[in-house]
């Protein structure tokens, strides 16, 4: 009997949207002076990231001031945005599109669904592609999305697949009125406020569309590796808990919730996950130093330079330099981290590399991106 085997998916097209209003950390902490604690302060402006975009127009005010949120720009408009481009790149047509996936944890609605509205607000998309969405993922979404296409495109050969990314978490952050601390200044039962405040400065909003295909000149992805909730207790590292059946009344925003063990349970899941990936008999590589280019999600700064130290890459190798900048430009986009990195317009020399997208839930998916020879750049 003879083996299916999955066509890992290349890389046709990429191209990123952003929200217009853009606010640096040092905007941030000016408008939360007096709120924040020195130690916390310094503890917010240490995170990696430098300026993050939001499609809030009054971000800041939202934040500290209980102002009403107003909107710049819709967040499917954002997926919408970054499709448009990315076919518009795309020498291919647009029939050939058989799959359209929409992938975002922060949803403009709950219903219909982000993949959905991207269709009514697309007509140039064919009306009998099939859809699917790959919703409250997190962080790990594009390892969903790599196994999602290399299945489909070995069903399907001659098809395309669109996938569209896009996180809009800042209007979700919580309400900031009062003063916070640094986690070690606060009793446990505190230690909430204090990942509330986090949450308004690490996150932030973007959309990344790509083309994937059987055959192109970009790289090809996988096989993923994946592992989730290796630990049951594991579900519970980060939570939103209401919103959904068992608490539908929501009082405020909703909660977000973040656990201490993260870091080192998130170290744990990137290493077992890439063990796992050069074990594959697919994967060209013996060890994670040999990986021509490393992307790895951007949590924060203090888990980037430990996974770097983990994987045998110095912080300031080009290898890596992806995952600071995108963290240093872009805040924590959520799903859309590790596609920013590969929509970097940069030049990736031939060889394979790594990547490795863990988040909440907890899941985790580390596969390979292998460029072709004389190297790639985005078009």
């Amino acid at each position: 009997m003879t083996a299916v085997t999955g066509i890992d998916p290349r890389l046709i097209s990429i191209a990123t949207e952003m929200p217009r209003p853009e606010y640096t950390t040092e905007e941030l902490l000016e408008a939360g002076r007096g709120h924040c604690s020195d130690k916390l302060a310094a503890m917010l402006g240490s995170l990696g990231v430098e300026k993050r975009h939001s499609v809030l127009a009054n971000y800041t005010d939202v934040l500290f001031q209980g102002a009403e949120p107003k909107l710049d720009t819709l967040a499917v408009d954002l997926a919408v945005g970054a499709a448009r481009k990315c076919l518009a790149k795309a020498d291919v047509p647009v029939e050939s599109i058989g799959l359209v996936l929409g992938v975002s944890s922060t949803p403009g609605r709950l219903l219909p669904s982000l993949v959905c509205d991207v269709f009514a607000r697309m007509p140039e998309l064919p009306r009998t592609a099939a859809n699917l969405s790959i919703e409250y993922m997190g962080c790990s979404a594009m390892s969903k999305v790599v196994d999602t296409a290399r299945w489909y495109l070995s069903c399907n050969p001659g098809k395309r697949v669109l996938v569209c990314f896009m996180e809009a978490i800042t209007p979700l952050s919580p309400e900031l009125p009062g003063f916070y601390s640094h986690f070690s200044e606060v009793d446990q039962e505190e230690h909430q406020d204090t990942v509330n405040v986090l949450h308004g400065f690490l996150f932030a909003d973007a959309a990344v569309a790509m083309l994937l295909g059987a055959e192109g000149e970009g790289p090809s992805f996988g096989p993923v590796s994946n592992l989730t909730n290796e630990q049951p207790e594991d579900a519970e590292l980060g939570t939103v808990p209401d919103g959904g059946s068992d608490i539908p009344v929501v009082h405020g925003r909703r909660a977000y919730t973040l656990g201490p063990d993260v870091t080192p349970r998130g170290s744990f899941y990137a290493r077992e996950t890439v063990r796992m990936a050069l074990a594959d008999e697919s994967c060209a590589l013996s060890d994670p130093r040999d990986a021509s280019v490393l992307l790895l999600h951007t949590g924060s700064v203090r888990i980037l330079d430990t996974l770097c130290e983990q994987f045998g890459h110095p912080k300031d190798a080009e290898s890596v330099a992806s995952s600071y900048r995108v963290l240093r430009d872009y805040g924590n986009t959520l799903g859309c981290s590790v596609p920013l990195m590969v929509a970097e317009p940069v030049h990736r020399p031939a060889g394979q590399g790594l990547l490795v997208a863990f988040g909440l839930s907890f899941s985790c998916g580390a596969f390979t991106m292998t460029i072709p020879d004389g190297g790639w750049s985005p078009r």
